[in-house]
């Protein structure tokens, strides 16, 4: 226990750092994280230590990449037409199946096409929701920490309404064949603190009106959970504790950000579309 808080006080000052440093410490921690998190999904789908499985791996990963710096690109005043939008999207599509499923063709193991699939997943997991948080960090034109940070402190929150009412009152377990401890009265409890959060949020966040507390709250206590129980649910398809060991009691990136990046995509589509 004593381990676990060590690594979550150094784990959140990073997280903090890295937001509040600016532009480019923003950038370096994020990209780590997206790195890492491709890392240990493609360290678990593709563990054997063979030339395919390290080619799938690092190419995934490279692969990855490509969403988080477009954003960042057109964030930071790129222009691209419609058509030119419209041809990189096809450009990078076809190039992306032709690289995954074309060396399948000529490998000798089975079950060929489910390797395709956890290839592409891997990119729809974690690649393509952390292509929309530049999005939410430059909301308005400019670098906004608050924006970032208040999303991940409510995430943060979530978990651990979750943890402290599961612990006291839980009872009636949601998925025990895929997370065992989870229960309906910890996701109320985290449901509630994740509201009360946003609530407080709102006050003191000149940009945040209450709706915007409150629906941005809402969407990550429903989302973020059901990121939780993704990630749980391929690690049991794996037979694996963890996603990694970076973070000691805690596992690697992707259980410190599996509700994280399940929240970004509806949060995102509320401040661009909705609000």
């Amino acid at each position: 226990m004593q381990q676990r808080l060590k690594t979550a006080l150094v784990f959140a000052l990073i997280v903090i750092l890295g937001i509040f440093s600016g532009e480019w410490g923003f950038i370096a921690l994020f990209s780590a994280v997206l790195v890492l998190g491709l890392f240990e999904y493609f360290q678990m789908v593709a563990p054997r230590d063979q030339w395919k499985d390290r080619w799938r791996r690092y190419s995934g990963i490279l692969w990855g990449l490509v969403p988080f710096g477009i954003s960042l690109y057109l964030i930071h005043g790129g222009q691209l037409s419609g058509k030119k939008l419209a041809l990189s999207i096809l450009l990078y599509l076809t190039t992306l199946l032709g690289w995954f499923f074309v060396p399948e063709l000529f490998s000798r193991r089975t079950q060929r096409f489910s390797q395709v699939a956890l290839g592409l997943t891997g990119l729809i997991y974690v690649a393509l929701p952390m292509g929309c948080l530049p999005l939410l960090a430059y909301w308005e034109g400019t670098y906004q920490p608050w924006q970032v940070f208040s999303v991940l402190l409510l995430v943060w929150a979530n978990d651990t309404g979750a943890y402290v009412s599961g612990i006291r009152w839980g009872k009636r377990f949601m998925l025990p064949e895929i997370s065992p401890k989870k229960t309906w009265e910890g996701w109320a409890g985290g449901f509630l603190l994740t509201l009360v959060t946003g609530g407080l949020l709102s006050s003191g966040l000149a940009s945040w009106t209450l709706k915007d507390g409150l629906v941005t709250g809402v969407l990550v206590a429903v989302w973020g959970p059901f990121g939780d129980l993704v990630e749980s649910m391929l690690k049991r398809e794996f037979a694996v504790k963890d996603s990694g060991k970076l973070l000691p009691g805690h596992g690697g990136v992707l259980d410190r950000f599996d509700a994280f990046l399940f929240a970004l995509p509806p949060v995102v589509l509320y401040w661009y579309a909705l609000r």
